[in-house]
């Protein structure tokens, strides 16, 4: 994945045929509509496939709905991405996408943007405390709490979790909003079984997160069962536990990935939560477009409650990397 890339969108060849379904909503032809000027931040993680679909979607809608993107990477700085919001507001684009990762760090950025007149939809990851602690206008993304506790719940159901069980929850950034508030909600779902657990941080390398969880299965043969808090410590818990000659111990997670699904359709995971970042890229562009044009309030849209098992997996593998 490119660090910066830009998508005129125009509706050409392919895309007019998709597009058609859409041609009810301009008030003259789709061709006559002045661009959109909209800036979509992504936090982190340049080559990570867990944004491949979000990309695929945000440029999709660009060109659906003649929007005028520019894709951008934070590196996982949110100093660099307050800098970004700076540079969106002086470039005088009409919109601004960006994930809030840390609390109140783009605040002054956000709300700079606001009364400078830019449409702003948090995607991916919004401030803990939604509208009452940013400005910005919508948040399309999972609810972190909702989907811990469905995989949580559902890890114990499958697996007979009770009291003396412990789980292992590693995560890529512990510090960071969603790993807090997944870790809150799987946590919830197994105190109610009186199962114990633990948070430990991976990183986005799938063999340094590999490395890391086997060590912490080695470290502690009280650990029955994993639950990876995102797409890396997910994508690599079987063979961490392979690795650590616990093959075969129960583990489910977040998000889809190269391994994720596949071990799904085996069954040697049991579950995973689908945040749908297709969504994630897609509908804040759209919702930009619209709000821009015609005035319309954005919407707070859940994207990520879906839970992906043996019965729908199939579907998921098919469109790794696009729409899924």
């Amino acid at each position: 994945m490119t660090n910066r890339t830009r998508v005129l969108g125009t509706l050409r060849g392919a895309a007019l045929a998709t597009s058609a379904l859409f041609a009810f909503t301009a008030p003259g032809s789709a061709q006559e509509l002045a661009p959109v000027k909209v800036v979509f931040i992504q936090h982190c993680c340049s080559g990570a496939t867990f944004f491949q679909p979000m990309q695929f979607g945000a440029e999709e809608a660009a060109r659906l709905f003649q929007v005028d993107l520019t894709y951008v990477n934070a590196d996982g700085d949110a100093a660099r991405a307050a800098n970004l919001i700076e540079t969106a507001i002086a470039d005088k684009a009409d919109a601004v996408l960006p994930t809030i990762t840390v609390p109140d760090a783009l605040d002054a950025a956000i709300q700079k943007a606001r009364d400078a007149g830019l449409v702003v939809i948090a995607q991916n990851i919004d401030d803990p405390e939604g509208p009452a602690g940013n400005a910005r206008q919508a948040f399309i993304g999972q609810d972190f709490i909702a989907s811990g506790n469905i995989i949580g719940d559902r890890m114990v159901k499958d697996h007979g979790l009770k009291e003396g069980d412990h789980c292992l929850l590693p995560v890529e950034f512990p510090e960071l909003t969603y790993a807090i508030e997944r870790a809150q909600g799987v946590q919830e779902a197994l105190t109610r079984a009186s199962v114990t657990s633990e948070v430990i941080g991976t990183g986005t390398v799938d063999g340094e997160a590999l490395n890391t969880i086997s060590q912490a299965i080695l470290a502690n043969p009280a650990i029955t069962c994993v639950i990876g808090l995102g797409q890396t410590p997910t994508n690599v818990a079987v063979a961490a536990a392979d690795e650590a000659g616990r093959p075969g111990i129960p583990n489910g997670g977040f998000d889809t990935g190269a391994d994720i699904i596949p071990h799904i359709i085996d069954g040697s995971t049991t579950a995973t939560m689908d945040q749908q970042p297709f969504w994630q890229g897609f509908l804040p562009v759209m919702f930009a477009a619209y709000a821009v044009r015609y005035g319309l309030t954005p919407p707070d849209i859940d994207t990520g409650n879906n839970l992906i098992d043996k019965s729908n997996a199939d579907k998921a593998k098919d469109y790794t990397g696009t729409y899924r």
